[in-house]
This record gives C-alpha cells, sequence and structure tokens, in this order.
C-alpha cells in the first residue's frame, strides 16, 4: 500500500501557498487531496498525462572532478556541446525534449511509433558525433514504458528508472537500454548487446549496446534545446566553443556569478506498488515542501530555487542559516514521518530566471550538494561540505563523512 496517504495528515499540511503553480501541476494536486484517494481516482486523474514510448536519458560524465579545475562557465560551454547534438539528432529521429536542460543531464522522450531499433541507432550516431569533436563524455539509458508528464516533468516508476540508470550507473561513452527496450527491438538489429548483471537486482534486465549501427540519414537541424538561460548567453557558450576550437584555448566571459550556500534536500519517496497513487501522493507532498518551505525561508532568510518532484533546492547568504534551515525542514517533516536528506555546499553559482516566476540553478555547490545528499547521503541526515561547515562553525556539532565519487573524494560533515 502506499506509505504517504494524505489524509492522515494533519489538517492544511497539504494547502497550496499561492506561488504553488511555480513548477507544480496546482490542479492536478487540488484534485487528489481533495478526493477519496483511491486507484481508480489515481488512474483517472493521471490519465490524461500519461505517455506510452522510449525516454532517453544521458548525464555528462566527470563534472565532479571538472568543477574542481575550470570556472563554471566554461563548464557551462563543455556540456552545451553534448546536449545540442542530444537534441538535434532527437528530434531528427522523432524525439522532443522534457523539461529544460539545467544541469549536465538530459531527457528526451520517443512516441510508441518511433520503433526501439530507430533510438538506439539514434544514440549511437550521437555517440560517433561526441567521439569525433572529443566532446565531454555522456553515459546513456534507455527505457520503454508508461510516464506520467506533469509541469514539463516525467514522473512514475519508469521515469524513476531511466533517469536513475542514466545518471548512477552508466560511464562516459556507454548505452544501456531496459530489457522492454531490448524486446522491442527488431529481429535483424544488429546491435550487440551484454548483459548488465550488476544492476538486475535494482532495475531488472539491463544491457549495455556494445556495438551496432548508427542510424543513418538523420538530417539533424534543431541545435537549439531547452536551455535554462536566454538566447544571449546561449550564443555566448557556442562563441566561446568556437574560439576554443580555431584557437585552440578559451577566453573566459564573466557572467554574474553569487556567492552563495546551496541547500539541496530530497524527501523519502512514496511505495511504488500504486505507481498511479504514489505519484500522485509524490506531489501532494512537494506541495507541503514549497508551503514549509516558504515558512522556514522566512525565518532563516534564504531563497527557494525551484521545488520540483522529491527534490527542494534553497539558497542562502551565510552557511550557517543554511545549516539552521536544513535541521528545520527535517524536523518538520520527521514529525510527519517523512524522512529527507540534505546536501550543503557554498561557492560561486548561477541562477537563470526561467520566466513565470521560474528558476534554475548551475556551478559546482549544486553538484556538491546533490552528490552528498542524494547519490552518498542516507535519509535523516544533513552532509555540509567542509568549508560549509567552516563557514557554519559547526566543527564541534558535526561527525566527519567520507564518499568517494567517481574517484573523487568527498569528505564532509554529517549533522
Amino acid at each position: 500500500m502506499p506509505k504517504f496517504t494524505p489524509d492522515r495528515f494533519p489538517p492544511g499540511f497539504f494547502d497550496l501557498p499561492a506561488d504553488a503553480g511555480q513548477g507544480l501541476p496546482t490542479k492536478v494536486i487540488e484534485e487528489w487531496t481533495r478526493s477519496a484517494q483511491t486507484r481508480e481516482v489515481a488512474v483517472r486523474i493521471l490519465e490524461p498525462h500519461t505517455l506510452n514510448g522510449t525516454v532517453v536519458s544521458s548525464d555528462a560524465a566527470g563534472l565532479t572532478r571538472l568543477t574542481r579545475a575550470r570556472p563554471l562557465v566554461e563548464i557551462l560551454a563543455l556540456i552545451n556541446r553534448p546536449k545540442e547534438l542530444i537534441h538535434a539528432y532527437g528530434r531528427a529521429a522523432g524525439g522532443r525534449a522534457i523539461g529544460t536542460w539545467a544541469a549536465d543531464n538530459t531527457q528526451m522522450f520517443y512516441p510508441g511509433e518511433v520503433g526501439a531499433g530507430t533510438v538506439v541507432g539514434m544514440v549511437r550516431t550521437v555517440q560517433a558525433r561526441l567521439e569525433d569533436e572529443r566532446a565531454v563524455g555522456v553515459g546513456f539509458a534507455a527505457h520503454r514504458g508508461a510516464f506520467f508528464e506533469l509541469s514539463g516533468g516525467l514522473y512514475g516508476p519508469d521515469a524513476d528508472r531511466v533517469e536513475t540508470v542514466a545518471e548512477e550507473h552508466t560511464e562516459a561513452g556507454e548505452l544501456v537500454i531496459t530489457g522492454d527496450v531490448a524486446r522491442a527491438l527488431p529481429a535483424s538489429h544488429g546491435f550487440t548487446l551484454g548483459p548488465r548483471v550488476d544492476l538486475a537486482t535494482g532495475f531488472g534486465e539491463v544491457f549495455r549496446v556494445a556495438a551496432g549501427p548508427a542510424l543513418a540519414g538523420l538530417e539533424p537541424t534543431e541545435w537549439h534545446y531547452p536551455t535554462p538561460f536566454d538566447d544571449a548567453f546561449y550564443e555566448v557558450l557556442r562563441s566561446f566553443m568556437a574560439q576554443a576550437a580555431d584557437q585552440g584555448r578559451m577566453s573566459v566571459p564573466s557572467p554574474e556569478y553569487r556567492e552563495r550556500a546551496v541547500v539541496l534536500i530530497e524527501r523519502e519517496r512514496d511505495l511504488r506498488d500504486v505507481p498511479e497513487v504514489a505519484v500522485l501522493n509524490d506531489l501532494a507532498l512537494a506541495a507541503a515542501a514549497r508551503r514549509i518551505g516558504t515558512a522556514l525561508l522566512a525565518q532563516h532568510g534564504g531563497e527557494e530555487i525551484k521545488t520540483a518532484g522529491l527534490i527542494a533546492i534553497h539558497t542562502f547568504a551565510e552557511a550557517g542559516a543554511a545549516a539552521a534551515f536544513a535541521q528545520d525542514y527535517r524536523r518538520a517533516f520527521a514529525e510527519q514521518g517523512v524522512a529527507t536528506r540534505a546536501g550543503i555546499d557554498v561557492g560561486e553559482v548561477l541562477i537563470f530566471d526561467l520566466g513565470l516566476g521560474r528558476r534554475d540553478i548551475a556551478g559546482s555547490p549544486i553538484n556538491v550538494a546533490s552528490k552528498l545528499a542524494q547519490d552518498c547521503g542516507e535519509f535523516g541526515k544533513i552532509y555540509l561540505s567542509d568549508e560549509a561547515t567552516r563557514r557554519a562553525r559547526l566543527e564541534r556539532q558535526s561527525q566527519t563523512v567520507r564518499f568517494d565519487v567517481s574517484g573523487v573524494e568527498l569528505k564532509a560533515r554529517q549533522l
């Protein structure tokens, strides 16, 4: 049974704040929290938002190491070209972009009529282009299933599956496909598939595409992926890389950086035995997170960047305020039996205005905070980078922990 049945929470817990429409499907959430909250109701609510087809997710490799060695704008420029290729070839093959591609990952959806062989061959084409151009290494994962599209994002167990495999279980230059994609390939597909037995327990059948034909005849034209920044900054990145190719060096532009303490918080996921109910309960919790976050931000002087799905991102001028906010946030949800985990780092970031009150963020602090919380952290814990701990003066109240992420040691403090 689902874990977070909305009717077990206190009155007003899921009330939507005035600005809840920024990134959350408010009408869907309100309909769900005011309903009988049965599986039948959940299926009816989500039916207009259900997509059947293939999703390809990607994740750039080695950014944790790169962010320690290169300026942020250079990182953005380096991952710009892979995203252009993924978008242009994906569109030419019949796909469309999902969401805003703010960080190092991408997501494309291909409707059911686009065959699995076409999708896999298209990714092979992109891989060849990335290798020819010596671009930043990218790992890909493809999965065929049912996805719920709400407020520009994909939800549900199939969406979680492909995104998690891409972000946590692929290497640079690797393409993995689930058994659902493999079974949909034509009999004479020509791809060499090797089982990823290490993923079988958590994700079922998964195969590495070790070799096979690229998709011939694609004519990519739509290079401009859904960026989090305006056209002027996009052109800066493109000219930046062109200059590097022509002159063998980069003259780094100077966008407006902000020095911030970044807090990334992930909430516990609902159980997935009834996926439609679980998706709607997770969205209801996102609404509660925005309401609680808004009240706590007023106390601690921070700003919300976004609350979407299970993730909330906030920034603060001071690391001490960020840590106090994270502790109060943890306490508010723990009182209702919902666990959270948080990562905190400090440094220079770029904050992008997406319009309609929506924002996104890029920079090493958000990357480190994500690694600490999502990749390494345990629920119920708060993790601060060494620098965040020092600035917050929490050395005595925390314990040292160490994580290895993609060959890079992250030393942090745990609260």
